[in-house]
């Protein structure tokens, strides 16, 4: 991927986060264990429907996109615990996985790169 195409991956992932999963970003902030390894399941027909590209970007390039699903993960997370008026007890978590569901035809297609992809 060039590094348009992981800016527009990036900052749709991002956006899509904040809209679609903050509350889950939130309960994830509040966990008190730092090191775990914490998933997001993002429904895979939702997320494309925002926009097309990011499914062709996903089915062309699907490890560099989680890669950068997961770097799109922590920004939203830090952004959202920043926008807390009282942060107590939240602290930023840097082991977010994006998992993508919904599609039989791509958590079949794609099983084999969770397996090892770190905090399967």
């Amino acid at each position: 991927m060039n590094s348009d195409q992981v800016a527009l991956v990036g900052q749709v992932f991002e956006s899509y986060i904040s809209e679609y999963h903050k509350n889950d970003i939130l309960l994830i902030l509040k966990e008190r264990d730092e090191d775990a390894h914490y998933p997001v399941v993002v429904n895979a027909m939702t997320l494309f429907e925002t926009n097309m590209e990011i499914g062709e970007y996903f089915n062309t390039f699907p490890n560099e996109v989680l890669t950068v699903f997961d770097s799109a993960l922590r920004r939203s997370a830090l952004t959202i615990l920043q926008s807390l008026s009282q942060p107590e007890g939240a602290s930023m978590k840097q082991n977010l996985h994006a998992r993508i569901s919904g599609s039989k035809a791509i958590c079949w297609k794609y099983s084999t790169i969770y397996e090892g992809y770190p905090g399967r």
